[in-house]
């Protein structure tokens, strides 16, 4: 079967002054991810507490390799259809595509609107402090309704744009799915050869390289501080990655701060957030060069002294955005066209001490030592009183 890239398919059915190409009849797309840190792996089993703490604190060894597949086709997705992966994935010979189930329609009625309180306090930028004007300081108690500030505005932005992945195509049929929604192997690879037959459509077949694999874990971590107090926060470099960009948001420290929620990030301006989505390159690109976005180079951002203070146990995420891979049965009126989307992604609560916790395991201490004094925030203070700690 001939096999052309996906961009060159879009750009022959967009020829100026040719009648425009019919739509192909099956399009297919195979989401990506690799998910490390607090969270990850979660779904598998009651994890013991060493591996949660090892999650919570950057770690990589709860990183988890996750694909969604979808498939669409003009004439609608009614009958069988499955994708057919390589050995290598770890899966079997075959994952089955179906279409979602009907979601009934909610009857649930709003009884009343509570308005918020507290106040929103928004930093952003690396570095050992913070510019000019910060913090932007948001008083939910005084919004006015019908009035939105931009930093609330780009908050929804990015909510909505979440959303608008969880339902891309909602009538598609897809992988993971109510018959089956085994999780991928920790040593599952995309590379060899992958397949899509369908009663409803045409068959597709691409190749995936071994620059086409998982992206692997970012290990983000806390790399120590400056005597300012800035955090250093650092991660590993993926080759594939286009751009990085991170987030903190966390409950305001100290007494005056009660009800204050604070929320940082990476970009050199303001109302700029994460945006945890896939991302193209060429949008990438674009925000990198507007400050949105970190460099593919870059490994390190200082998280500023005003922020730690403000906030010493934020839950930092972060995500590195990944390339595309396109696919077509033709350059030209394709009867298919496939894309791969990648990124990789981690969470970790800042603050996590696991030796202060080990110190805290009710074992006195030795003779001649010290009485052991709590230095951080530790996991037993997150986990007490809902998991015991020994």
């Amino acid at each position: 079967m001939a096999r052309g890239t996906w961009l060159a398919a879009l750009a022959a059915t967009t020829t100026i002054g040719a009648a425009p190409a019919p739509a192909p009849l099956a399009s297919y797309t195979v989401d990506v991810a690799t998910m490390s840190g607090l969270g990850a792996g979660m779904g598998a089993g009651r994890p013991s507490l060493g591996q949660m703490m090892n999650m919570m604190s950057g770690g990589g060894g709860g990183a988890v390799r996750t694909l969604e597949l979808r498939l669409s086709a003009r004439n609608g997705v009614a009958g069988t259809a499955n994708h057919l992966p390589p050995p290598t994935l770890g899966l079997g010979p075959q994952l089955p595509l179906l279409p979602p189930e009907p979601v009934a329609a909610s009857r649930d009625t709003p009884t009343g609107f509570d308005r918020p309180k507290g106040r929103l306090l928004i930093y952003w930028g690396c570095g050992e402090h913070v510019g000019p004007n910060q913090p932007q300081v948001i008083d939910l108690a005084k919004i006015i309704p019908g009035q939105v500030s931009p930093a609330m505005m780009a908050m929804a932005t990015g909510a909505r744009r979440v959303v608008a992945h969880t339902t891309l195509d909602p009538k598609a049929a897809r992988w993971p799915n109510r018959r089956d929604d085994r999780p991928v192997p920790g040593n599952g690879s995309l590379v060899g050869a992958h397949r899509v037959e369908a009663s409803y459509a045409p068959p597709i077949g691409f190749t995936l390289g071994a620059n086409q694999d998982f992206m692997p874990a970012l290990g983000l971590r806390e790399s120590g501080a400056l005597p300012s107090g800035a955090g250093r926060l650092g991660w590993t470099l993926a080759s594939q990655a286009t751009g990085y960009a991170l987030g903190l948001f966390g409950a305001g420290a100290g007494s005056e701060a009660r009800g204050d929620m604070i929320i940082w990030s990476s970009a050199t301006m303001a109302n700029r957030f994460p945006d945890m989505d896939y991302l193209s390159p060429a949008e990438v690109r674009r925000q990198v060069a507007a400050g949105a976005v970190l460099g593919s180079s870059v490994s390190e951002c200082l998280l500023p002294t005003e922020v730690v203070r403000a906030a010493p146990n934020g839950v930092v995420t972060m995500i590195g955005y990944g390339p595309e891979a396109g696919f077509a049965e033709a350059p030209k009126a394709p009867k298919w066209v496939a894309k791969l989307r990648y990124k990789s992604t981690a969470t970790m609560i800042r603050g996590l001490d696991m030796e202060d916790d080990a110190s805290r395991s009710g074992e006195p201490p030795r003779s001649g030592e010290p009485p052991r004094k709590k230095k951080r925030f530790g996991i037993s203070d997150m986990l007490r009183g809902a998991i015991p700690v020994p």
